[in-house]
């Protein structure tokens, strides 16, 4: 992952997190909203979520991710 690349994931996951996620650094629910679920797709393309039903948990590399920021 290039420098950018991690810099834009960094903030799509935080807005997950602040926007969709659980707020605990668990879980993901897109709610079926269009923008959420290609959030998601993305982030489980980078191996940052695992997806689950509506949405998807964090893996640890995606944890240790947003503990970097």
């Amino acid at each position: 992952m290039t420098a950018n690349e991690k810099r834009l994931l960094l903030a799509l996951a935080w807005m997950c997190e602040q926007y969709i996620g659980s707020g605990e650094q668990t879980a993901l629910d897109h709610e079926c909203m269009g923008a959420g679920e290609d959030a998601v797709e993305l982030l489980v393309e980078y191996g940052l979520v695992s997806p689950s039903g509506r949405g998807g948990t964090w893996t640890d590399t995606g944890r240790a991710l947003l503990a970097e920021g």
